[in-house]
């Protein structure tokens, strides 16, 4: 078989089909990974890149989440997240895993995803990597912490610590939109109105 030109640019010309399709989508996980929108579009366009070199070793069907991890290692080389001093923390005694479930993750899932990036950028570096790998990526924990070069059972703490925190800001949400619901004479009456009046 002969290195052929003209499918190699039929190829390249498919992969750039495929990366214009799913952009939106894949700088989404750019930006929720790196938190600087300049950093998304240069990971990105250096995905594509990589992904155009490589397009005629890979499957069609697999360059979407080829480039998807290429994404991810571009995003980890540049975000260092495993630098982060959480990596190193200590695993503190009062935390027990049965606090989230899979359930609660779900829930997290079921946000827009406007929302759910806006809640994972609020975290520092090493838990969003950890939490989008994860729960979005679907990586599992020996993968994620492979791929981010930190300790297993440091990897898994940070996920359940990462996903609690996440569902408890979403339960306190919905608690306080529960407490802006009607008084008894029918008035309505806003959250901190009724805090304020307890």
């Amino acid at each position: 078989m002969t290195w052929n030109a003209k499918d190699h640019k039929s190829t390249a010309s498919e992969c750039r089909a495929l990366f214009a399709v799913s952009q939106e989508e894949l700088r989404w996980l750019c930006h929720t990974l790196t938190g600087d929108p300049a950093l998304s579009t240069e990971v990105l366009q250096a995905a594509l890149a990589q992904a155009l070199k490589g397009a005629n070793d890979v499957f069609r069907d697999w360059m979407l989440s080829w480039s998807r991890r290429l994404i991810v290692k571009f995003c980890i080389a540049h975000i260092q997240p495993q630098q982060s001093p959480l990596a190193l923390c200590a695993y503190p005694a009062s935390f027990t895993a049965s606090r989230v479930s899979h359930r609660h993750v779900r829930e997290l899932l079921a946000l827009p995803s406007s929302e759910l990036q806006h809640k994972l950028l609020q975290l520092e570096p090493l838990s969003r990597f950890v939490f989008v790998l994860r729960a979005l990526e679907g990586y599992n924990r020996r993968d994620t912490s492979l791929l981010l070069n930190i300790d297993d059972r440091a990897c898994e703490w940070i996920f359940l610590w990462t996903a609690g925190t996440l569902t408890s800001e979403l339960r306190n949400r919905d608690s306080r939109e529960e407490q802006s619901s009607f008084l008894p004479d029918g008035t309505e009456i806003e959250a901190q109105q009724l805090a304020a009046a307890l």
